[in-house]
């Protein structure tokens, strides 16, 4: 039995933070449903999408964060949509939406309503900035808390700040909030009660930043912008060209410097009184890193990886996606979910699974994403609604 079978959850959420937290709750066996606008549903069935699934409101980024899920579509604002959202509820152990701070309230659906509905109700809301505070219902997308947070700033090279090229807070903003709704859940286990959950975008970006962050709140130091190089400024450690493309080197200890040296054929280090020790090192940081970049120039990137294992420096070549993707120990673990065909486009499509394996009810997607409104008819069935229910509400709009 996985460990959140026969949770259920109704999902308001859309594009990433909050639907990629609603696919790893339907991975460990909830049952999610997620309720979209008819005829236009998640933003994200759009976005990354300039292919034939995307076209078909199925986008890459869709069919990332949305497995395991049941879909119905509902018309919010018309009274009986709003109907179906209160049966749902009466049901639901978790409620998760990331409208921004306000909008669910004028909804009909905040916590106090909810909670009048149903008492014990975890209710997660993850917005940018939170639901209080001067930034409270201010937009807000990865990239621009990227920007607020610091994350560029310190990303880049000295003279180029750079954003990250993937979604740097949205991924553990969802991360965070599928942790607060675990706890949520245990902690209503034991007492008995439900909890209001604010996630915040911003807050988990400072999170992300805790090294960096901490260094200025008890030194005063910013983080300056190193490229490719170690934020910890050590000058073995970092991205060196090779003859054919670029190897990640993290050597940190002394031990590991002792070993990495006779690997580049460069024993002279070992007496050379720039290179003596750790704290040397870096405090000659401009002439250590130059000699790596000349060491790591003479031979390719698969001879120093091979290299560097075989002597036990930390090391990796810096790979493209598609090369990534291939990795033989992802494939080992079973990252990748195919989800076989479905829907109108006949071919295989792909997810992302949990990144954690189980010795014994491993999370799993049981369905693919789903196509908007799905199952719709389905869920208003388990509800009570009779076929000519279902009819007259499409009528009507509401559905």
């Amino acid at each position: 039995m996985r460990a959140l079978e026969g949770i259920k959850v109704v999902d308001f959420s859309q594009v990433i933070a909050g639907p990629f937290c609603s696919q790893h709750l339907a991975l460990l066996g909830a049952d999610v449903v997620k309720i979209e606008q008819p005829g236009i549903g998640d933003q994200g069935r759009g976005l990354l999408g300039d292919n034939d699934w995307g076209e078909a409101g199925m986008s890459p980024m869709f069919l990332a964060c949305n497995a395991g899920k049941r879909g119905i579509t509902l018309d919010l604002k018309h009274p009986k949509a709003k109907e179906v959202v209160i049966k749902l509820l009466q049901e639901a152990d978790v409620l998760l939406e990331n409208y921004k701070a306000g909008v669910i309230e004028k909804l009909g659906f905040g916590y106090e309503a909810v909670k009048a509905i149903k008492p014990d109700i975890v209710y997660c809301s993850v917005t940018g900035y939170g639901q209080t505070g001067p930034y409270a219902g201010a937009a807000a997308y990865d990239g621009a808390i990227q920007a607020t947070s610091g994350m560029v700033a310190v990303t880049g090279l000295p003279d180029t700040p750079v954003r990250a090229g993937f979604m740097s807070v949205d991924v553990p903003t969802a991360i965070s909030a599928t942790m607060a709704i675990l706890g949520a859940l245990v902690r209503k286990e034991r007492t008995g009660q439900g909890q209001r959950l604010d996630v915040a975008m911003l807050d988990t970006a400072m999170t992300v930043l805790g090294p960096q962050v901490s260094n200025y709140l008890n030194t005063g130091a910013d983080s300056p912008r190193v490229g490719n190089s170690s934020p910890a400024l050590i000058p073995t450690a970092g991205v060196f060209t090779t003859a054919d493309g670029f190897i990640m080197v993290t050597c940190l200890t002394d031990g590991q410097f002792k070993a990495l040296a006779p690997v580049v054929n460069r024993l002279e280090w070992l007496t050379d009184p720039l290179f003596a020790d750790f704290n040397t090192r870096k405090a000659n940081y401009d002439h250590v890193e130059q000699a790596m970049h000349a060491a790591f120039s003479s031979a390719s990137t698969d001879e120093w990886d091979k290299r560097l294992g075989e002597a036990k420096v930390p090391a990796a070549p810096v790979r493209s996606l598609p090369d990534a993707s291939r990795h033989p120990q992802l494939a080992h673990r079973q990252v990748f979910t195919e989800f076989g065909q479905f829907g109108p486009i006949q071919r295989p499509a792909f997810g992302i699974g949990a990144p954690y394996l189980t010795n014994e009810d491993a999370p799993r997607a049981d369905r693919p994403p789903p196509w908007l409104g799905q199952h719709t008819d389905e869920v208003l069935a388990e509800l009570g609604y009779s076929p000519q229910d279902i009819v007259a509400m499409r009528e009507a709009g509401a559905l």
